[in-house]
């Protein structure tokens, strides 16, 4: 049981890392985050370390490398991007304008990363796993509300059944 879960984790950071690095993401688009072009860069930027970082947890992970894990899971915990080097109205900007539930799944993902982090301390395979994988899931959820024309998999809407 534990092999398969790894093989999805790792999978899973695959598949996070290529969905953040790929196509620019359409601003205006419906269920989007409406954001000034250089939030949307900064947002981006920090979206792309953190694939990375999701990415080099993975293979810790399933390496043992319980250190490795720690220092990442905080290097996350502690990825706020967007809260360097804002000026007055960008920080006003990102008040106005990122709805409560994105800051939310914000926090609630970062907190994610803390636990992700005491359970490599506590060298507990299981509970990283878990950690790790809600850390992800935490992505999703975003993406699915906040970039569906970003990651159209996230849609609601269900094609039209084939008939023969």
């Amino acid at each position: 049981m534990l092999r398969i879960s790894q093989s999805i984790i790792v999978l899973l950071g695959v598949l996070i890392g290529y969905s953040l690095v790929c196509a620019e993401e359409p601003a205006g688009s419906s269920g989007d985050l409406q954001l000034s072009e250089e939030l949307r860069g900064l947002l981006q930027a920090e979206m792309a370390e953190i694939a990375s970082a999701s990415q080099a947890l993975a293979l810790s992970y399933v390496t043992g490398d319980w250190e490795s894990v720690q220092r990442i899971a905080e290097q996350i915990r502690a990825s706020y991007v967007m809260e360097k080097g804002l000026s007055d109205s960008q920080k006003h900007e990102l008040e106005e304008k990122l709805p409560d539930h994105f800051k939310h799944l914000d926090a609630e993902f970062h907190a994610r990363a803390e636990k992700l982090g005491q359970a490599a301390a506590a060298k507990d395979r299981e509970l990283t796993a878990f950690h790790y994988y809600r850390m992800l899931e935490t992505c999703a959820n975003c993406h699915a509300a906040f970039a569906k024309s970003r990651f159209p998999g996230f849609t609601t809407e269900t094609p039209e059944k084939h008939h023969h």
